[in-house]
C-alpha cells in the first residue's frame, strides 16, 4: 500500500470516530484530525482542487467551533464558489457549499443530516471519480457511522420524551 492510500485509510479511521460521536465539539475536533489526514491524502494523489477543498474544509471546521456567523459562513461559501469556477466545477466544492451552512447553521441532528447528505454523499461520488480507495471507504463507513449517529440521537430524544410525559 502506498503513502497516499495510507493516509487515506487513516483519514477514514479518523472520520468514522468523530462521526460517532455525541457531542457536537468533539465531533468538529475529530473532523479537523479527519480533514488534515484527507488534505494529506489528496496531496500524495496528486489532486489540487480536493486538497484547495480540504484547506477550506479545515478553516471551515475551525471557525464554526468559535463561531455561528453567518457573515464567516457567507465569506467561506463565496470562496468555495470562485474556487469552484476557477479551477473546476467539481462535487467537492458543492459539498463544501452544503457542509458550510450545515456546520454553521445547525447541531445535533440537523448538523449530521447536513454531513451526510451534503457532504458524504458528494465526496463519495469524487472518491468514486478518482479512484481514491481510502476515500471511498471512507465516504461509505462516514454515511454508515453518521446514520448510527443519527439513530442513537433519535432513540435517546425518543426516550427522554418518555420520560418527560411520565412525569
Amino acid at each position: 500500500m502506498d503513502l497516499a492510500q495510507m493516509a487515506g485509510w487513516l483519514a477514514a479511521a479518523a472520520a468514522i470516530i468523530a462521526m460517532l460521536q455525541k457531542s457536537d465539539l468533539r465531533l468538529k475536533q475529530g473532523l479537523i484530525i479527519h480533514t488534515v489526514l484527507y488534505g494529506i491524502h489528496f496531496a500524495l494523489l496528486g489532486l489540487p482542487t480536493a486538497v484547495i477543498s480540504c484547506v477550506i474544509a479545515l478553516a471551515r471546521i475551525s471557525l464554526s467551533i468559535y463561531t455561528r456567523s453567518l457573515l464567516c459562513a457567507a465569506v467561506l461559501i463565496i470562496f468555495s464558489v470562485a474556487t469552484a469556477l476557477a479551477v473546476s466545477r467539481s462535487t467537492v466544492e458543492a459539498a463544501s457549499v452544503v457542509l458550510t451552512l450545515s456546520l454553521f447553521r445547525f447541531d445535533g441532528i440537523k448538523l449530521r443530516l447536513g454531513l451526510l447528505g451534503g457532504g458524504s454523499v458528494l465526496w463519495l461520488i469524487h472518491n468514486i471519480y478518482v479512484q481514491s480507495w481510502g476515500g471511498i471507504c471512507l465516504e461509505a463507513c462516514f454515511c454508515l457511522s453518521t446514520l448510527w449517529g443519527l439513530w442513537t440521537m433519535v432513540q435517546e430524544q425518543n426516550e427522554n420524551s418518555k420520560k418527560e410525559v411520565c412525569l
